[in-house]
C-alpha cells in the first residue's frame, strides 16, 4: 500500500474551517445505518486522520499543478434525498438514468444510486444463487458483514491515503459492492451509475470489488449529474482485490457536470497471476483530482489502463497514476490519451516504481496530448523509480498539434475543415480504443468521446 504525504498541518484548513462537514455528520450517519460498532469505530479513526492530514496545497509534489485555493468549500452540503422514486423497474427512471446504465445491452446486474440513496438494483437470479454478490454497499453491511470488514479500508484504500480519501471513509453514504466467487467468470457486465442532484451538494460514493481466485468479471460506471445544481463536490474511492488467478475489469466514465470538483482515490490490489484492466474516459467536471493506483505485489501480478480524456471551457484535470511492482515477473502497460481546447488543462503524473525484489518486471507507460487551442496547456510528467537491476522498465510522453497536412488532405476531398478535425481527433483516440478488447466497452467510450468533440 502507498500513502502519499503532504506538507505539514496548516492552520489554514479552509474545508475544515467551513464546518460544513463534522464529526457528529459521521456519528449521525452511523446511527442513521444502524451500522455495527466496527464501522463506526473505522468512521471516527477516519475523520480523526482528515482532521489530522493538512489540506493538500502547490507545495506538494503531487498537487504543484493544481491549486484548491479558489474552491469555495462552504457552499457544499451533504447530499439530500433525491427526487427520483425508488423503482423495481428500469423502465421507469427518467431516460438519462437507463442510459447511464445502458438499458439497451443485457448485464449481468446494474444498480442506480442518487446522493447516496438506491433508486434501482438489479441482479440475475442465477447469478446469485451462483453466489454473486452485487448490491450496495450499505446492504452488504449488512448482508455480508465478514466479507465487507475483511476489505474495506484496508490495504487498498485507508483513510492514510490523503485528505479526500479520509473525508470518503469517514462520511461515505452508498456504493457498489461487487464480489465474484471462486472460478465463476461472468461474460456480461455489471453496471452502475452514480448519480448527483441539488445545489451545492456533495457525494461520498465508495466501491469495493473483490475477485475471489480465478474469478472474472467486468464493471461499468458512469458518473453523470441530474439537472442543475450548481457548483458540487464529489470525493469518492475504489478499491479493488484481484486474488490469485482473478480478472477484474474496470471501467469508469466520468461525465459529471462542468461545475463539480471531482477528487478520487482508485486503487488496485493484485496477488498471484491477478490482472486488473483500468478503463475510463475522463469528460466532465469543473476540476479533477484522481489517483489510479495499480499495486502489485503477487508473482506474475499485471495490470493494464487504457485511457481517454477531452477537457474544454476552464476544465481542469489531474490524472495521477502508480505501477507499483513488488512480486516477481509482473507486469504493467499504460496508454492515455487526451484532448484539450479553449483554456482547458490537463495534468499527467505517470510514476513506474519497481521494489527491490521485484526482479523481472516487465512496465511501460504512455501519455500522448493533442492541443486545440492556443490557450490550451498540458503538463505530462512520466518517470520511474527502479531499485531492481533485472528488469524492463520505460515511459514516453508526447504534446502537439494537429497536423495541417491531415486537414489539407480531407479537406482536398471535400470534407469541410470541422468535419476533417473531428475526424483527426476521433482517429487520435482510435489508438487507445483499439486495445479494448470489448466492443461494447469501446463503443460506449467512443460515443461519449464524440459527443464532447461536438461538431
Amino acid at each position: 500500500m502507498t500513502t502519499r504525504t503532504t506538507s505539514p498541518q496548516s492552520s489554514d484548513d479552509k474545508l475544515l474551517q467551513a464546518g460544513v462537514f463534522t464529526r457528529g455528520d459521521v456519528e449521525a450517519l452511523s446511527s442513521r445505518l444502524n451500522e455495527p460498532d466496527w464501522l463506526r469505530e473505522k468512521r471516527q479513526t477516519a475523520w480523526s486522520v482528515f482532521e489530522e492530514t493538512p489540506m493538500p496545497t502547490t507545495s506538494d509534489e503531487a498537487w504543484r499543478r493544481t491549486d484548491l485555493r479558489k474552491v469555495k468549500w462552504d457552499r457544499f452540503r451533504l447530499a439530500e434525498a433525491p427526487s427520483v422514486r425508488v423503482t423495481q423497474t428500469l423502465a421507469d427512471l427518467p431516460e438519462a438514468l437507463r442510459d447511464a446504465v445502458e438499458e439497451n445491452f443485457p448485464a449481468s446486474g446494474r444498480l442506480v444510486i442518487i446522493n447516496g440513496q438506491v433508486v434501482f438494483h438489479y441482479l440475475k437470479p442465477e447469478l446469485a444463487e451462483q453466489g454473486v454478490i452485487f448490491t450496495d454497499l450499505n446492504t452488504a453491511v449488512t448482508q455480508y458483514p465478514d466479507l465487507v470488514q475483511k476489505y474495506l479500508g484496508a490495504e487498498a484504500v485507508p483513510p492514510s491515503s490523503g485528505k479526500f480519501a479520509a473525508l470518503n471513509s469517514a462520511l461515505w453514504q452508498n456504493g457498489a459492492f461487487l464480489y465474484i466467487p471462486k472460478d465463476t467468470e461472468i461474460e456480461e457486465p455489471f453496471q452502475a451509475a452514480y448519480v448527483l442532484e441539488g445545489e451545492g451538494t456533495a457525494l461520498f460514493p465508495r466501491t469495493l470489488i473483490v475477485g475471489a481466485p480465478y474469478s472474472v468479471a467486468t464493471y461499468i460506471e458512469e458518473n453523470i449529474s441530474y439537472g442543475e445544481h450548481g457548483q458540487a463536490l464529489n470525493a469518492g474511492v475504489t478499491e479493488i482485490y484481484a486474488n490469485d488467478g482473478a480478472q477484474i475489469r474496470h471501467v469508469d466514465i466520468q461525465r459529471w457536470g462542468e461545475d463539480v470538483y471531482n477528487f478520487n482515490v482508485k486503487r488496485s490490489v493484485g496477488r498471484n497471476d491477478s490482472l486488473v484492466i483500468w478503463e475510463t474516459g475522463q469528460l466532465g467536471g469543473r476540476l479533477t483530482k484522481t489517483y489510479y493506483d495499480s499495486e502489485l505485489p503477487g508473482n506474475g501480478a499485471m495490470m493494464e489502463f487504457n485511457g481517454v480524456y477531452f477537457m474544454q471551457g476552464k476544465q481542469h484535470l489531474d490524472l495521477d497514476t502508480l505501477i507499483h511492482h513488488i512480486g516477481l515477473a509482473t507486469g504493467g502497460d499504460l496508454l492515455l490519451h487526451g484532448a484539450v481546447k479553449d483554456r482547458a488543462r490537463s495534468v499527467f503524473t505517470g510514476l513506474i516504481k519497481i521494489e527491490k525484489g521485484a526482479q523481472q518486471t516487465n512496465s511501460y507507460l504512455k501519455n500522448e496530448n493533442l492541443l486545440l487551442s492556443r490557450t490550451a496547456r498540458c503538463d505530462s510528467i512520466p518517470s520511474l523509480e527502479i531499485d531492481a537491476n533485472d528488469v524492463r522498465a520505460s515511459h514516453g510522453a508526447t504534446t502537439g498539434k494537429i497536423d495541417e497536412e491531415y486537414i489539407f488532405y480531407l479537406m482536398s476531398r471535400g470534407i469541410p475543415r470541422s468535419t476533417a478535425v473531428r475526424m483527426v481527433v476521433e482517429g487520435f483516440f482510435h489508438k487507445v480504443f483499439d486495445r479494448m478488447y470489448n466492443e461494447r466497452v469501446r463503443e460506449k467510450l467512443f460515443n461519449a468521446v464524440s459527443a464532447k468533440i461536438g461538431d
